[in-house]
């Protein structure tokens, strides 16, 4: 996922939140927008299918400039798109349609080659995701298949990875003052 300013905050700021988040609940929700990782459709189905298999499933952040610069507040948040849940105390979504749910986000250099995954799931399923994942489409549930024959590498670096936590993936509303 490529991430960045947010809801008129920066990525540094993002973190320092997201962690202390992490430190008081054991968890954080990483807000999200876009039909590529619906929670419910995509993005559930995608992870459990992946941790019934043995494997994590971890969210890589690429950092870019960006100016988004809406700010509402989630105040609920649901699994299921039924059952609605008041947000965790201690957790601020901002400016968000979604969010994915994660462990600890930890830091690391790491160098990831596009064109040795492909897109997990929907209707782009199979397509290289070093072709996939360029212009509007930032983000994407991607299975690792080696190195792909005749395509050029596309490497994207990360400072950031986090694996994701049950239930993976949820939708927001409402809205609230940031605090």
């Amino acid at each position: 996922m490529k991430v960045g300013m947010h809801a008129s905050e920066t990525f540094d700021d993002i973190l320092v939140r997201k962690n202390k988040e992490f430190d008081r609940t054991g968890m954080s929700f990483w807000g999200y927008g876009g039909g590529t990782m619906h929670p419910i459709s995509k993005l559930q189905p995608f992870a459990k299918y992946r941790i019934k298999q043995g494997r994590d499933v971890r969210l890589v952040m690429e950092l870019i400039k960006s100016n988004h610069s809406m700010s509402a507040v989630a105040d609920e948040y649901s699994e299921d798109g039924e059952n609605w849940k008041p947000i965790p105390e201690g957790i601020e979504v901002r400016g968000s349609k979604y969010a994915l749910v994660l462990n600890e986000i930890v830091p690391g250099e790491l160098e990831v080659d596009l064109t040795r995954y492909v897109v997990g799931i929907g209707p782009s399923e199979g397509k290289n995701a070093g072709g996939y994942i360029k212009g509007r489409v930032d983000k994407g549930l991607l299975d690792y298949v080696g190195p792909a024959n005749e395509v050029s590498p596309r490497i994207v670096k990360s400072a950031y990875s986090a694996k994701l936590a049950q239930p993976f993936g949820v939708l927001l509303r409402g809205e609230r003052p940031a605090r």
